[in-house]
């Protein structure tokens, strides 16, 4: 779904002309996440894992088109 103050698009699945730019801020790893496992006399076993993890951050979303700003010298009255 992509949106705008004049128009919404619904993707069904997609949207085929939105393109979205992003920066990767940040490729780190999670907590770790330990799995207990015991056999019958055979001695406690722990095994683990840490998840991956990349923190992006989008910059611009294309696909729409943006409201041209207001000229500088004229205001728009706005009336209810």
């Amino acid at each position: 779904m992509l949106g705008s103050q004049s128009q919404t698009i619904i993707g069904r699945p997609i949207l085929p002309d939105a393109s979205v730019r992003a920066v990767v801020e940040e490729h780190a790893l999670d907590a770790k996440v330990i799995i207990f496992k015991k056999k019958r006399r055979k001695n406690y076993r722990t095994e683990g894992h840490r998840q991956e993890l990349t923190q992006p951050r989008i910059t611009d979303i294309q696909g729409i088109e943006k409201p041209e700003p207001a000229p500088a010298g004229k205001t728009e009255k706005v009336t209810a």
